[in-house]
Order: C-alpha cells, then structure tokens, then sequence
C-alpha cells in the first residue's frame, strides 16, 4: 500500500465501502471494508503515515496509528433502545483485505438496533457504505451516506415484534387450523353415517 495517496486521489465516486453486519443474543459483530485506497486517504487525514520509518510500509504505519483507530471506534457504532453498545475494534492488521472487524456488547438480547456508520463522509460527502446484515429476518441491505449516518436494523424474524406476541400469534393459528380440521373431520363423518 502506498502511502502517497492524498483524499482527493481516494474514490468517493467509485465502488462503496462495505459493512456485514451479525447479531448472537446481546453480541454484535461487524465487519467494515474500505478499498486501499480510501485507507490511504484516511490515514493522510489523520496522520498515519506522519511516521518516518522507512522500514515499515503504508500499511504497517495504518494498522499502527491510534488516531485511525480512535476515529474507527467513535465513527462506527451500534446502541440499543438509545443506550450505546460498549465496542472494541480487533488489531487493525490485515485492514487492507480483512476489514475493521468490531465487536459490541448490548444490555440485553438483539432484537433491533440503531447503527452508525459515519466513516469517511467527514473526507467526502459522496463516500457511503453498502451494509449487509447476515441475521435472519433483517433487512438484507442498507446503505449509509453523509446524510444518513445512522440507520435501524430489525434482526428478528418477526420484523421486530417480541417473542411473546409471535408465539401468542402462531398458537392462535394452530387452534384455529385443528379448529377447522376438526370441523371438516366432523362434517365428513357424519356425511359418511347419512350414506
């Protein structure tokens, strides 16, 4: 990776960065990938490759800064009910072909959440990710831009309704399904005994 980028070298027009995000009871994973390039216009911004090591390459001098960390952590984030999820950002190696992969803590099981994904709009307006959530019953994508940072993603398969008004729901359409059956049932008998 070249650390010779400048912000208005990165593709703000090209393809979007991504995001995949998960959800496993009151854990959030979430993986944010930005081209090299786009890398490399935010370690410039933020002074990442400031570091005259000759040794150490673009890369190296990316997944090493702690301000392109700082700004990762408080530009990607997830809450629930309005309460942040406490986050951690894994090792920045790997960035390039991996992603950022965080991790958030909830207070309770995931059923929905408020994300934000403000990365890179601060550079570019015209930057936005593309996020796709891997859990059942959410949207399958969402896409977030300068103006529309934080987004609502619903990751129960009921669209959000809890459990005890889904369960409540599918048992009242078993009785009413053996209601029906028995009825016919019925019926067919007591035509079969008039024959």
């Amino acid at each position: 990776m070249a650390a010779s980028a400048t912000p208005a070298s990165a593709h703000p027009f090209g393809p979007p960065a991504t995001a995949r995000i998960s959800v496993a009871g009151s854990h959030v994973a979430l993986t944010w990938l930005a081209s090299p390039d786009d890398l490399v216009a935010l370690g410039v911004a933020k002074g990442a490759f400031a570091d005259p090591a000759p040794e150490l390459t673009g890369e190296q001098k990316l997944q090493r800064s702690t301000v392109v960390r700082d700004y990762l952590i408080s530009k990607i984030t997830v809450s629930q009910g309005g309460r942040p999820c406490a986050g951690q950002l894994a090792s920045l190696v790997g960035v390039t072909d991996q992603g950022a992969r965080f991790t958030f803590d909830c207070p309770r099981k995931v059923d929905d959440l408020d994300v934000n994904i403000g990365a890179l709009v601060d550079l570019d307006a015209n930057y936005r990710t593309v996020v796709t959530a891997d859990t059942q019953g959410a949207p399958t994508q969402k896409l977030f831009t300068a103006t529309t940072t934080t987004q609502h993603l619903s990751f129960s398969a009921s669209g959000g309704k809890p459990a005890t008004v889904v369960g409540l729901a599918v048992g009242l359409a078993i009785g009413v399904v053996a209601g029906i059956g028995g009825f016919v049932a019925l019926r067919v008998r007591r035509r079969s005994k008039s024959s």
